[in-house]
């Protein structure tokens, strides 16, 4: 009776121990899951360089830099994707400096929204603000307030929709657009380029016949000079 009075307390505080632990780590998840938790933050730095215009590629695609530029850098990337974020935040700007404001490079973005449904979610949610004229400045929300953890609620449609307001778009046609099936139908439309130009992961990059994969100063050099090359500079 003892034993049996004693082995079922035991197995009554193995239960509680395992609901606590499971609390501590959801509550962990949720911190690290939505930066700010209900808030959005402000980019840190603007990845754009303000006397480089915004445009549109002809298959409707977000871009930068001259439309008759010679060299056209298309970059494959996930906003839920810690190194797209890195490059975007750090890498890119000399990218952009030295190429893209020059005229000697266009640069294409496409969506390889391949971890989860956020990323899709957050992918449609670029095209919404691209609509309005504001891709690249929701580019950078989206990365400041990328998730820890990814299709944790870092880009849950309530986030995407306050990044939205935050960023200075109409809310209201925001949330419009995001309703529309059409935009996910673009992202799966990026996908599927991706996949056919055998991207395989995120940041990667396409300049003519070259194909770079990585965030790192080894893929910057890469980058400068396949650009270089195929502007036969």
């Amino acid at each position: 009776m003892a034993r049996a009075k004693k082995q079922g307390m035991s197995w009554q505080l193995i239960g509680i121990a395992a609901v606590l632990a499971v609390l501590v780590i959801g509550g962990l998840i949720a911190m690290l899951g939505s930066p700010g938790g209900d808030q959005v933050v402000p980019p840190i730095v603007t990845t754009k360089d303000e006397s480089v215009s915004e445009c549109t590629d002809p298959d409707g695609r977000p871009c930068l830099g001259n439309d008759d530029a010679p060299v056209t850098l298309y970059e494959f990337a996930d906003f839920q994707c810690p190194h797209c974020k890195d490059y975007s935040q750090i890498y890119s700007r000399s990218i952009k400096r030295d190429f893209i404001a020059t005229g000697q490079a266009k640069l294409v973005w496409v969506n390889f929204a391949f971890q989860g449904d956020e990323s899709k979610s957050a992918a449609a949610a670029a095209f919404c603000a691209h609509s309005q004229g504001g891709f690249w400045s929701y580019h950078d929300w989206l990365f400041e307030n990328q998730a820890a953890i990814a299709n944790t609620g870092g880009f849950s449609r309530p986030r995407l929709e306050m990044i939205a307001s935050e960023s200075g778009l109409n809310l209201d046609d925001f949330k419009a657009c995001l309703a529309d099936a059409a935009m996910i139908e673009l992202v799966e439309t990026d996908i599927a380029f991706a996949r056919e130009s055998g991207i395989e992961s995120t940041p990667s990059f396409i300049i003519g016949e070259s194909k770079i994969e990585g965030s790192g100063d080894q893929a910057i050099e890469a980058i400068r000079s396949a650009i270089e090359a195929a502007s036969g500079g």
